[in-house]
């Protein structure tokens, strides 16, 4: 199992510890539950201990759980180029994949392109004029390399040229990447989960916010992600999505289709909007996201299926897929 340094201790010993009630020590112990020999080896960002640790294991798969490279999120797929230039199979999506699903803009593109609605959108670079060429507001403000809705707040919605200059500016003194300024779509928040390479599209789960008030979240910003408290206050949960049969089939053959086209590989999430009309809309895909076993409510992993199960899902996939 390759981790960030970061989630866990090394003892006296050499072993590494993943921390308590992390994602690491979750699918660690799904592992251990399944197969006989797992090792954890944390990624250090000198490169040289992590490959000479990797080498002296041989190990027949690494279930890949890095997300970043001392911090810096778009470095994930610089760590799936390693294991591959060193013929290690390995679990999730490689950087291709991973390429292609965080930027916002490239990836909407190559969905539309396959008949799945997409939000319209712009895109302003660090020099550009904040200007909107024609789109109807309300519209969302975001990086355009963003990860985990990382300065996703309420007021990344903009109604007004006014107020999308002032969050542009704002966002630029935070962060130096692009920003992908979109349509806002009104509508049902549900996530999507694929197991396997087929893949097996799993049923939809649908963010619910129980409480309502001039304040409450009106979809999944870093917050509502990030503090239990805030989730606590406005009654936040997710469940299983009550869609029409037909929405559901859509849903099924999007996410196949975009699986495909995004370059996944044996686990991803995809997020839709859908609207008062039932209209399916892509919002991004998710290639290895979280799989904290109560990332979505408790005892609901990414995948609305039981933790265990889900991670030995995805390393026969990994074990049977060809590249």
């Amino acid at each position: 199992m390759l981790v960030d340094e970061e989630t866990g201790t090394r003892l006296k010993s050499g072993r590494f510890v993943p921390d308590r009630h992390s994602v690491e020590a979750y699918v660690f112990e799904s592992l251990r539950a399944s197969y006989r020999n797992v090792a954890i080896v944390p990624f250090d960002p000198k490169i040289v201990a992590t490959i000479e640790a990797l080498r002296a294991l041989k190990p027949r798969i690494v279930f890949n759980l890095t997300e970043w490279i001392e911090g810096d999120r778009t470095l994930d797929q610089a760590i799936t180029g390693l294991l591959g230039i060193m013929k290690l199979r390995y679990t999730g999506t490689g950087p291709d994949g991973m390429q292609l699903a965080r930027d916002k803009a490239l990836s909407k593109t190559i969905v539309a392109r396959l008949g799945v609605d997409v939000p319209r959108h712009f895109v302003l670079h660090r020099g550009d004029r904040i200007r909107n060429p024609g789109l109807a507001y309300p519209l969302i403000v975001k990086p355009q390399f963003g990860d985990a809705s990382e300065e996703i707040r309420m007021n990344s919605v903009v109604r007004s040229e006014l107020e999308l200059r002032t969050r542009v500016k704002v966002m630029r003194n935070r962060i130096g990447e692009p920003l992908i300024c979109e349509e806002f779509i009104p509508g049902r928040d549900l996530y999507v989960a694929l197991l396997g390479n087929e893949p097996h599209v799993m049923h939809p789960v649908e963010l619910v916010i129980g409480k309502k008030g001039a304040s409450a979240p009106q979809f999944a910003t870093y917050r509502l992600k990030n503090d239990g408290s805030y989730r606590t206050k406005w009654r936040v949960r997710w469940r299983p999505a009550t869609l029409e049969d037909k929405v559901v089939k859509s849903i099924e053959k999007a996410s196949g289709a975009i699986f495909h086209a995004l370059k996944l590989r044996d686990y991803a999430r995809l997020d839709y909007r859908l609207t008062p009309d039932n209209r399916v809309v892509f919002l991004e895909a998710n290639p290895n996201p979280d799989l904290h076993p109560h990332a979505m409510g408790i005892n609901l992993c990414f995948a609305g299926v039981n933790h265990g199960d889900a991670v030995r899902r995805i390393v026969e996939a990994a074990r049977r897929r060809r590249t």
